[in-house]
């Protein structure tokens, strides 16, 4: 049954604009590609080969992810052989296993499905799978074996996302476009309120945005679709055009996700550029081209700037970071941001990928933010640093405020602490980290309402303060809120349980020469 798939999906959306895209596009090697799980099935031993599935049930408690192999048997898949996974894995693992037990604590139905099955030694089509037991429907064979006999397949491509799709006018898209923006920004609304010292209404953001934004627009891809329009300017668009080429660009940056090529952030970025919202931002993705991710190793070279940021001179990278500065930087502030970032993503190495894939980039200044190109006189005020998010073309952190040879010095460090927050933005929202969601604001707020967090303290800077503090392990002469790790376990325990589900648990020597040229 499996060996024999072909099906062919017509989609008279997405045929339209393929042929009127001409759509042709190479990618670059994906910087997720080691750490993404294989799924395959081999016709010779008749064998279904699942690298990893995230498994959910209706019982507490279980593992949360797996390797599964299946057997084709009489039409049916069974369950030939599993192994347990340590980590539900941040990236890699697209596959699924739900399960359903009864009082008895006894297997009623099982759902395996993926949208990454290739055929071993077959055509390079990408297939659609799911395979369900139910107990109701066909009760535990006399083998012992549970038959996953109600299989269901599809050939994955960009045409069946709007097969069922019916034009409408670029008006109503755009118009829906806006809403969709609009309710994500009211469902990323905790009930908790930032800052004590700001108005009741302004409250701490905290959602998976960029997926919760590719989900919907995946669903609407799937009802509507617009045909070739001239240029027009839509009501609400601050007389910014809407264009075809634009709506081409979004759709292209659509399919890149949903064929798993590209990052959901991409795609909000595009969204953002049709809808014309926020693109008076300096430092909006679309208004700098990017640099190349070239391993370098320990060590700093000329920076391959792309033209209008010829500023940047030198350049390294790290943990999937492109890290970039001006002549007015030393080379060693560059690599201690090198060292930390290779040291944050060890534990989970799949954030490089994920990191890499959305450009995330720290530029390093001396004074203030005002020195990058990015970012005009302005910004001479944020002299620390600032994270980057969905729509930003990097981060940015103040390089004589870290600890490194040359620079022995007590205090915070910025460019830890933005990694915190580009954590949230550029991995978190990617891969829908709901076990963070949910617990990261009411953490934040019940440490605040307990006093073990100061009252003035933003509630959305909790997580990279606390990710700061347990990074460097220094004590209070370097974070007074957060000095040691003893003290997150202590006065944080459930904050501190979240750390080490992210970050790495071995030591770090951080400012090692510290006390020795304190004096």
């Amino acid at each position: 049954m499996l060996n024999s798939m072909n099906v062919k999906i017509v989609s008279k959306a997405f045929s339209l604009i393929l042929a009127v895209f001409h759509l042709s596009i190479t990618f670059a090697t994906d910087p997720l590609e080691p750490y993404l799980a294989k799924t395959t099935y081999l016709g010779q031993s008749s064998t279904l080969s699942s690298g990893c599935a995230y498994v959910t049930s209706n019982i507490p408690g279980l593992v949360e992810a797996l390797s599964i192999d299946f057997k084709l048997d009489g039409g049916a898949l069974v369950i030939s052989g599993f192994k347990e996974k340590a980590l539900r894995p941040l990236a890699g693992c697209s596959d699924s296993l739900e399960v359903n037990f009864d009082t008895q604590g006894q297997l009623t139905t099982a759902l395996y499905t993926t949208n990454n099955l290739k055929i071993s030694g077959g055509d390079s089509m990408t297939y659609n799978l799911s395979a369900e037991f139910s107990e109701f429907r066909k009760p535990l064979a006399q083998s012992g074996q549970y038959l996953f006999d109600a299989i269901t397949y599809s050939v994955r491509s960009c045409a069946s996302m709007t097969e069922n799709a019916v034009p409408v006018s670029p008006q109503a898209y755009f118009t829906k476009l806006v809403s969709m923006f609009e309710k994500i920004e009211e469902d990323e609304k905790t009930s908790y309120i930032d800052n004590p010292s700001d108005s009741p209404t302004k409250k701490t953001n905290y959602g998976p945005v960029s997926h919760w934004f590719y989900t919907a627009a995946l669903d609407y891809a799937g009802s509507a679709y617009l045909t070739k329009f001239e240029d027009f300017i839509p009501e609400g668009s601050d007389d910014e055009a809407l264009t075809w080429e634009k709506y081409q660009t979004y759709m292209g940056a659509l399919c890149d996700v949903f064929l798993k090529k590209d990052s959901k952030a991409t795609l909000y970025a595009k969204a953002t550029i049709l809808a014309n919202k926020g693109l008076e931002w300096s430092a909006h993705v679309s208004k700098w081209k990017e640099f190349e991710y070239i391993d370098t190793g320990r060590k700093v070279i000329a920076a391959p700037s792309p033209a209008g940021l010829e500023y940047y001179t030198k350049y390294t990278t790290g943990g999937g970071i492109i890290v970039v500065s001006g002549d007015n930087v030393d080379d060693e502030a560059l690599l201690a941001a090198r060292d930390a970032y290779i040291y944050m993503t060890s534990a989970r190495p799949e954030m490089r990928g994920l990191l890499q894939r959305n450009h995330a980039r720290l530029s390093l200044f001396v004074e203030n933010a005002s020195e990058l190109p990015e970012y005009g006189p302005d910004m001479a005020g944020e002299v620390g640093g600032f994270a980057q998010g969905r729509t930003d073309a990097n981060m940015t952190g103040n390089a004589t405020w870290q600890c490194y040879n040359g620079n022995w010095v007590a205090g915070g460090n910025p460019v830890i602490h933005e990694l915190g927050h580009v954590i949230n933005h550029l991995v978190f929202e990617e891969t829908n980290e709901v076990y963070w969601y949910n617990r990261i604001a009411k953490l934040a707020n019940d440490a605040r309402e307990k006093g073990t967090m100061p009252a003035s303290s933003p509630l959305g800077e909790y997580w990279a303060q606390a990710v700061e503090g347990y990074i460097m392990n220094k004590g209070e002469a370097f974070k007074g809120l957060f000095p040691t790790r003893e003290d997150i376990a202590q006065k944080h325990p459930e904050l501190y349980e979240l750390l080490t589900k992210y970050l790495p648990t071995e030591s770090w020597d951080y400012c090692p020469g510290y006390e020795q040229n304190k004096s």
